[in-house]
C-alpha cells in the first residue's frame, strides 16, 4: 500500500524538485532594485511586479545578498543607471542596516497571503478558548497569554489596513511576526527581541497581581504595534507595494 502511494508520488515529486530548479537564478553581481514580477494564469513568472530597493536612498546597501533568491527570468529590467533588476521570490534586509530593531526582516512573494495569515492565527485563535488564558484588549489589539507561562500572542491592527490583522507571538526571548500582508502576494515577516521593558510592570503598594499582568500585556501590544508601525515606515518609502 505504502509503496503504491510512494511509487505514485516519485514523479510529482521529481517534477516538483525540477520545476524549483529550472525557476531558480543566479542573482547579479549588483542590483539597486529588486522585482517580485508578475505570474500569468499558466503560472509563468514574468518581471514587471512589485519593486523594493535594495539600496538606501544615499546608496547603502540593505539586503543580505546571500539570502536573497532570485528567479531565472529574461529578460529582466534595469534601472536608470543601467543595472539589472532581478525577479526574486524574497528578500532579507540586513538587521544591522535597517533603522528598526529587527534580528529578521523578510519581503516574500507568495501564493495567497489570506491563506498565509489565517494559517498564522490558529495558534492565538485555540489560545483564546483556553480556561487557562487572560485576555487582554485594547482599541487595536488582542493578546492572549496562558496563566503561568512566559509567552503570549497579540492580534493587532495592519498598519497596511485590510482586514487581515496580523498575529505576533512572543516568548521570553524574541517576538515573532509569521505573516503582515500587504497585498494578495506580498507579505512581510519579522523577527525582533522583547523587549525587556514590556516585562517590567511598575508596581505600587495597591497594585494586584492582576493589574500587573494587565498593565504588561497591554504594555506589550502598544510595543507589538509600534514596531509593525516602525517596519511599515520603513519599508513604504522604498517600494511601489499597493496596500490592499
Amino acid at each position: 500500500m505504502h509503496g503504491s502511494i510512494m511509487y505514485k508520488l516519485c514523479p510529482l515529486i521529481f517534477l516538483l524538485l525540477m520545476t524549483s530548479v529550472a525557476n531558480a537564478g543566479t542573482c547579479p553581481d549588483f542590483f539597486r532594485f529588486v522585482d517580485f514580477g508578475q505570474v500569468a494564469k499558466d503560472g509563468t513568472v514574468y518581471r514587471g511586479g512589485s519593486f523594493l530597493r535594495a539600496e538606501h536612498f544615499d546608496g547603502t546597501a540593505l539586503l543580505q545578498i546571500e539570502r536573497t533568491e532570485c528567479l531565472d527570468v529574461h529578460p529582466t529590467n534595469t534601472d536608470g543607471h543601467g543595472y539589472p533588476i532581478p525577479v526574486v521570490t524574497h528578500i532579507y534586509y540586513d538587521p544591522d542596516k535597517a533603522p528598526v530593531s529587527v534580528s529578521e526582516l523578510r519581503v516574500s512573494k507568495l501564493d495567497d497571503t489570506n491563506s498565509a495569515a489565517a494559517q498564522s492565527e490558529l495558534t492565538h485563535r485555540q489560545r483564546l478558548q483556553q480556561d487557562d488564558v487572560d485576555i487582554t484588549r485594547g482599541p487595536d489589539y488582542l493578546c492572549a497569554t496562558i496563566e503561568g507561562a512566559e509567552s503570549y500572542s497579540c492580534q493587532v491592527v495592519s498598519p497596511y489596513g485590510g482586514n487581515q490583522a496580523p498575529v505576533v507571538y512572543c516568548d521570553a526571548q524574541q517576538c515573532e511576526m509569521p505573516v503582515l500582508a500587504v497585498d494578495q502576494q506580498i507579505a512581510i515577516s519579522a523577527k525582533w527581541p522583547r523587549d525587556v521593558k514590556n516585562r517590567e510592570v511598575k508596581n505600587s503598594d495597591t497594585q494586584t497581581d492582576e493589574d500587573s499582568k494587565e498593565g504588561d500585556t497591554n504594555s506589550a501590544g502598544a510595543a507589538i504595534i509600534e514596531m509593525a508601525q516602525q517596519i511599515h515606515d520603513f519599508l513604504s518609502p522604498l517600494s511601489s507595494l499597493s496596500p490592499r
